[in-house]
């Protein structure tokens, strides 16, 4: 198993391949999704149930990423259980529903979660069909690239985890607000709870689409995991929420 500074040596090394060799549309990066199935450190929390810990992270993965922990969360996450033996970490399994992962915790077990990209959507929808107890044991949820994200949210931040005010809807979200389709969100109490941060990389198209740029996948979209701030963002955001 390739070690996690190791991995994420060859991970930026990618990166730059891809970004030297992507076409630059207008102010607009492409990307290449096939970086998202790069090779990555299991850092799952496999024994969590005999661990009884206090917290635990559900991770969601985004579209065309492996099993395991989503790149958008590696270095994240293995920050937060290297400062902390209260918290544990289980990706979640697809296809199996929300309420099959939580199981996986144990009574009393409050719950953080992340959810990139496809994954976003994943927490989006279980969000919206928890019942109020299993509700009160989230204490937070972090969203990236999400592509429902909608306009004038509390929860809404740019990469440094400043009020973002931009005016754009994500990809699907547009697209079924143009079809006149209801789609995944979570609700006004939880957004004005502080429980949430739905971040949005400045030109990642999923979450922000720009008339202007033409790719088929931005750049941006790809590179939360190597964002320091975004990062630090997350993580901050968790240890403050798992007291």
């Amino acid at each position: 198993m390739l070690r996690l500074a190791t991995l994420f040596t060859f991970i930026v090394a990618a990166v730059l391949g891809i970004a030297s060799s992507a076409r630059a549309q207008g102010s607009c990066r492409c990307g290449d999704p096939s970086f998202l199935a790069i090779r990555r450190v299991n850092i799952s929390s496999a024994q969590s149930v005999q661990n009884c810990t206090s917290y635990m992270i559900l991770d969601a993965r985004g579209s065309g990423e492996p099993q395991g922990v989503s790149l958008s969360f590696q270095i994240a996450i293995e920050r937060i259980i290297a400062n902390s033996t209260e918290i544990t970490t289980q990706s979640i399994i697809y296809p199996a529903s929300f309420d099959q992962n939580v199981s996986v915790g144990v009574q009393n077990t409050k719950y953080l979660l992340l959810g990139y990209s496809q994954g976003a959507t994943v927490v989006l929808e279980a969000l919206g069909k928890l019942d109020n107890e299993t509700t009160k044991a989230i204490n937070a949820v972090v969203l990236v690239g999400n592509p429902y994200r909608t306009p004038g949210r509390a929860s809404n931040v740019d990469s440094q985890g400043r009020p973002d005010n931009r005016t754009q809807s994500g990809m699907f979200a547009a697209q079924a607000m143009q079809a006149n389709r209801t789609f995944p969100n979570y609700d006004d109490a939880l957004d004005r709870s502080g429980k949430v941060r739905d971040i949005c990389l400045e030109d990642d198209l999923v979450c922000a689409p720009d008339p202007d740029c033409d790719c088929r996948l931005a750049s941006d979209h790809l590179s939360y995991g190597l964002v320091q701030s975004v990062q630090d963002l997350i993580v901050s955001h968790i240890m403050s929420r798992a007291t």
